[in-house]
């Protein structure tokens, strides 16, 4: 039985990154107006059916899930864990974010590429990551005590994301490194960016 359901598992997760990667292609080929979601059915080799099993929409299947953290990680950060350095555990948790995820990392690669040359996908991500922007906040200030202030705890997120968005950059395909690397690399250097400015 246990064996059936990780099979299943291991397909679904192949399905949804298969049909993730078809429609990264397609909107890096013919622009994310220039395809439908039969073209995209007809790429992964799947039904149309299929293909709405998994994803509600083409911007769904673009953009991809919209995961939660596990509470297990979220309880981690309130708690202060792993390190007890806000800056650390924050980068901690978005790696926990990309392995839950089971995201492949060429696959977030080529998402960030296709995404940055679509102004249109650049707007809806940014309100995506609003809509999460007071979850996030809310956990920082739980985390860290209402002292701490809500302007505050936003650029935190902000700045993390930033950071996030400067290790995915660095990625070079030829020489295979863990994201949570170029992470901790990242953190490393805006800490001594704001060291030389203080």
């Amino acid at each position: 039985m246990t064996e059936t359901v990780h099979r299943r598992e291991a397909r679904r997760v192949e399905t949804t990154h298969r049909l993730r990667r078809r429609a990264l292609e397609l909107t890096r080929d013919k622009g994310f107006d220039g395809w439908t979601m039969d073209d995209l059915a007809a790429s992964a080799e799947v039904s149309r059916r299929t293909v709405f099993n998994y994803f509600d929409s083409k911007l769904d299947v673009v953009l991809g899930p919209d995961h939660e953290p596990p509470a297990e990680a979220l309880a981690a950060f309130v708690a202060k864990r792993p390190t007890g350095d806000l800056v650390d555990d924050m980068a901690a948790l978005a790696v926990e974010v990309i392995q839950e995820k089971q995201t492949e990392l060429d696959l977030v690669m080529l998402a960030r590429a296709v995404i940055l040359t679509e102004p249109h996908l650049v707007a809806l991500v940014h309100e995506r990551f609003e809509a999460k922007m007071t979850d996030l906040v809310d956990l920082i200030i739980q985390r860290e005590g209402e002292d701490y202030g809500r302007a505050q705890a936003e650029l935190a997120v902000r700045l993390i994301v930033t950071v996030f968005d400067t290790a995915l950059s660095r990625i070079d395909p030829a020489e295979p490194k863990p994201i949570d690397d170029h992470i901790a690399d990242a953190v490393i250097d805006a800490r001594r960016l704001f060291a030389r400015t203080t």
